[in-house]
């Protein structure tokens, strides 16, 4: 009886034994299952996700990529000493969702990037959302209008190339807008030519300096801090002026840019403009992949 209880307990030991040596094999492959079981439920697209407007995504990607990405990508994700372009790179552009995710979840060691997986997949998924349109992809879909005619409003009856320029073409006291519609829809275009920022915005009204000499200098704040401002007047000339010299500072009520389109532009003509705007950065962008193509 005593020699068949100890083998009937060397039995159970030696079960035991092989049990635990089953679940230190079994134990990390259940739990990389589990883990690419868990991100693979979401979906990208956000359509297995918590319910997030595509907008409200893109809002906290720009929040999360400010925050872990930017102080070594920049905030345009267009390189910085730290890290390369991974708005325009073609390399990078090219790379399908899942293998963007990939690098986001586990970084890339060896060329300093920490991997990102703490952050979960809805936030991760986020990231995603913010940094294709980065990449000029969040504003992909049919266009609502004409952009020929957009471009002929431009260059005539919405005067903006008296100070807008696209592609080496028009003014230059305001932004160069070849690639404004890179990261933004034509909806969203249209929304900003109609709420140019409200009227006081110093970015749109014309600024008129009195210095204490009794010289007088009108045009486009650029700069100011508090000991300089920098003024471009409506010729192009540059003025850097002294804070100390300055007598007077004040702006023209008038907006340099029309604030008015709601009531000058029909619903279709604005439609019109702002696929022009969206087209115009779309063939800028392709312009720079084919660029950077014959340069590697």
């Amino acid at each position: 009886m005593f020699r068949i209880v100890t083998l009937g307990r060397l039995c159970s030991q030696a079960s035991v034994a092989r049990l635990r040596q089953l679940q230190i094999v079994a134990l990390p492959v259940l739990l990389s299952l589990v883990s690419f079981f868990a991100v693979s439920a979401f979906d990208l697209t956000g359509a297995k996700q918590p319910p997030l407007a595509h907008q409200q995504m893109k809002d906290e990607g720009q929040q999360l990529f400010a925050s872990i990405c930017a102080g070594c990508h920049g905030l345009d994700g267009k390189g910085a000493e730290r890290a390369p372009d991974i708005a325009r790179r073609p390399q990078v552009v090219q790379l399908s969702d899942h293998e963007l995710m990939e690098i986001l979840r586990q970084g890339k060691p060896t060329a300093g990037m920490p991997p990102f997986e703490y952050l979960g997949p809805p936030k991760l998924s986020a990231l995603l959302t913010y940094l294709r349109t980065l990449q000029g992809k969040g504003a992909a879909g049919a266009l609502p209008g004409d952009p020929q005619s957009g471009r002929q409003l431009f260059f005539g009856q919405a005067r903006c190339s008296q100070c807008h320029a696209v592609h080496g073409e028009g003014g230059f006291l305001g932004r160069d807008l070849s690639t404004y519609g890179a990261t933004l829809s034509p909806s969203e275009i249209r929304t900003n030519i109609l709420q140019v920022g409200g009227p006081f915005n110093k970015l749109n009204k014309t600024a008129v300096v009195l210095m204490r000499d009794g010289q007088k200098f009108s045009g486009i704040i650029r700069n100011e801090d508090n000991f300089s401002i920098q003024l471009q007047s409506t010729d192009g000339t540059f003025h850097f002026l002294k804070r100390s010299d300055v007598a007077h500072l004040d702006f023209r009520p008038d907006p340099v840019m029309p604030t008015d389109y709601d009531k000058s532009l029909s619903a279709s003509q604005l439609n019109d403009l702002s696929s022009y705007l969206a087209s115009i950065a779309q063939v800028h962008r392709k312009r720079e992949f084919s660029d950077e193509d014959d340069d590697n």
